[in-house]
């Protein structure tokens, strides 16, 4: 009971409509990440749309290896809705952008190939599905836990990063050709914009957790999910070196950004598990 005799409602748990859509997710990032991480030269004429050089594939194939991460532990590892609630936003955001692309380079698209179709409804039901599933869990939710000293380090770094990526997010959206010219490697206006999807998600992460993040538990998923995009981008240029522009500059602050996610990211999961465990905790 409160104070006020009203009956305090638990940490939300996870409703089961919500598990099955993590489901959902998890199926299609395992699917389109594979086939575009590991056979990236196929994608130039067994996907949605022909994506070169395979570089490009892979990249694409890394942010859905990261739904794999994101999907996978929230529907292994999570107890409370609090513990992936931060992933919700981006991917909103990442439904909405790959609509937009897809609405504005349909004629790139073969739409007399079944999976573009297929392609297009994931990304109609997305949006609307992502907003639906945040109402109805927190609508259930009781009220935001006390802020957690421990997650105070975690916020102060998730702000400037969470802006520099969802800036790089909307430049590749609003401007893809100047976002092209400079970009480390080929990239076509449909590319940048589709690369825009993956950076207003990671970023939009980012950003939401920095503004809400209270309690360790909040942590190890979506900042395991940002680690594991990182890390599967910074191979990229070694194993398609002969894709990236020589003598480019970007390239070098493309790496040094996503090596900087990658320790940021993963030192911080590291530390929230740690704690998470000292205090006899789930996620």
């Amino acid at each position: 009971m409160t104070a006020e005799g009203t009956v305090a409602k638990p940490p939300s748990h996870v409703q089961t409509l919500t598990r099955l859509s993590l489901w959902a997710l998890l199926l299609l990032a395992v699917a389109n990440g594979l086939f575009l991480y590991l056979l990236p030269d196929q994608a130039a004429t067994h996907y949605a749309w022909s994506i070169r050089p395979p570089i490009n594939a892979a990249f694409m194939g890394a942010g859905y290896l990261a739904g794999v991460v994101a999907g996978g532990l929230a529907i292994l590892a999570a107890s409370r809705w609090r513990s992936f609630r931060t992933l919700t936003p981006g991917f909103f955001a990442l439904g909405v952008v790959m609509l937009a692309a897809t609405a504005l380079h349909a004629d790139r698209f073969f739409w007399t190939y079944p999976p573009t179709w297929a392609w297009t409804v994931v990304y109609v039901l997305v949006p609307p599905a992502a907003a639906w599933l945040w109402w109805r869990q927190e609508r259930s939710a009781g009220p935001a836990p006390p802020a957690d000293h421990g997650t105070m380090l975690v916020r102060w770094l998730a702000w400037p990063l969470g802006v520099l990526l969802v800036a790089i997010g909307v430049v590749l959206l609003v401007a893809p050709a100047a976002a092209a010219a400079v970009w480390p490697w080929p990239i076509t206006p449909l590319l940048a914009r589709a690369f825009a999807a993956w950076h207003l998600l990671i970023g939009g992460i980012l950003v939401w957790g920095a503004a809400s993040f209270r309690q360790p538990n909040e942590l190890p998923i979506p900042l395991l999910t940002i680690a594991a995009w990182s890390a599967l981008l910074l191979p990229l240029p070694l194993l398609y070196g002969d894709s990236v522009r020589s003598g480019s500059a970007a390239i070098w602050a493309w790496v040094a950004l996503h090596a900087l996610l990658l320790v940021v990211s993963a030192a911080m999961a590291a530390r929230a598990v740690v704690a998470l465990r000292a205090a006899g905790e789930r996620m």
